[in-house]
């Protein structure tokens, strides 16, 4: 604060002070207001921050990831009924990992079972699987559980080498909506991964 301060003085007839009235509490204030603005240019950045980190968060919490041993745990959770694991999985599923986004509705999802538990699966998929139409990329959980090979465009070549087959399957989500399903399968070592999308 400056320290010039204006003064007003106030002199009875012989020549004694009666009061004596400064600018200081009007310097004062104008130094105050000066400070609020600059609080306010300050704290304007830090908002703006904290907005974007609630934002981010926002986005991260969209999905959701489940672990279930079983898949008899993953019924008991209503992961099938809602949608989020495919009813196709042999009932010997297990060491389940599922990530699902709700907005778009999106699926990511590993799992093993028993190579002699596969006929139910092998004959739904050889029934309704076609060649990739719906599903040509894959964007990445970000999950380790999830094979490189299946992120991003896929190339039907090198998941082959990797030693799946390959199918795509497309299924009622409601009256007027269908969602479409990759699977990948390994056959022989009995695991699997599929990724589910809405289509129109």
């Amino acid at each position: 604060m400056k320290s010039l301060v204006g003064r007003v003085l106030a002199y009875d007839f012989n020549g004694n002070t009666l009061f004596e009235m400064t600018n200081r509490v009007l310097i004062r204030r104008s130094v105050s207001q000066d400070g609020l603005r600059s609080i306010k240019a300050q704290l304007l950045p830090m908002a703006v921050c904290a907005l974007l980190a609630c934002i981010l968060c926002a986005c991260h919490d969209a999905r959701r990831e489940s672990f279930y041993a079983a898949l008899a745990d993953a019924k008991r959770d209503g992961a099938i009924d809602r949608g989020w694991i495919s009813d196709m999985l042999p009932g010997s599923s297990h060491t389940i990992h599922e990530l699902h986004e709700n907005s778009p509705s999106l699926t990511w999802c590993a799992f093993e079972f028993l190579p002699s538990d596969s006929a139910s699966l092998r004959s739904r998929l050889n029934t309704g699987g076609v060649a990739l139409s719906a599903v040509k990329r894959v964007p990445d959980p970000g999950k380790s559980w999830w094979p490189a090979v299946l992120i991003g465009s896929l190339d039907t070549r090198k998941i082959h080498a990797s030693g799946f087959d390959l199918y795509e399957i497309t299924e009622p989500e409601t009256a007027s909506t269908k969602d479409a399903l990759l699977f990948v399968i390994d056959w022989d070592k009995g695991r699997g991964f599929f990724y589910r999308i809405p289509i129109s």
